[in-house]
């Protein structure tokens, strides 16, 4: 596995990038993202993903006809406007997520993201990347949401020698 961004370099292939990720999302997400979030992946300007705190990274896999992607993760305002991650379902519990976790707080210093407190996986991903419980909080569907926060300067998040390669093998 191989965990890269996803910067595009070009203004005119954005819009394609940006709908391969949202469907992705969409598809795999599990009907665990916010709409408000996804919404905030679909009307992303090129400009807007160049901000500071702002990343959109993705785990591949060699395929028979090369790279495919099995996890997406999209941040915007260090997480405090959208984060989201993806993982597809044949993936999953390979502790994928929680390596684009660590790679997104290694890449941008620090991460805030919600997630609901009945989504165990999620909150299961999101605590062995070394991320702490906060706050708590109504979610959009009225369920109870833990806020979580995560720095490079945690220790449990070990952000400064990451190395995902052994560490998606556990």
């Amino acid at each position: 596995m191989e965990i890269t961004s996803i910067s595009p370099v070009n203004p005119a292939d954005w819009p394609d990038i940006r709908e391969q990720c949202y469907d992705f999302m969409c598809r795999f997400g599990n009907r665990r993202l916010t709409r408000e979030g996804c919404n905030t992946l679909q009307k992303m300007s090129f400009d807007q993903v160049q901000h500071p705190g702002t990343s959109l990274i993705a785990a591949t896999v060699r395929g028979e006809h090369g790279k495919m992607p099995v996890g997406i993760c999209f941040v915007t305002g260090f997480g405090e406007d959208a984060c989201l991650i993806a993982v597809h379902p044949l993936y999953r519990n390979r502790h994928i997520g929680t390596s684009l976790i660590l790679f997104q707080l290694s890449r941008l210093g620090r991460l805030r993201c919600k997630v609901a407190a009945d989504n165990y996986s999620s909150l299961k991903m999101c605590f062995h990347a070394g991320m702490q419980a906060v706050a708590l909080e109504k979610g959009p569907t009225g369920k109870p949401t833990l806020v979580l926060s995560g720095d490079c300067e945690t220790p449990v998040g070990a952000c400064n020698n990451l190395d995902l390669d052994s560490y998606s093998r556990r």
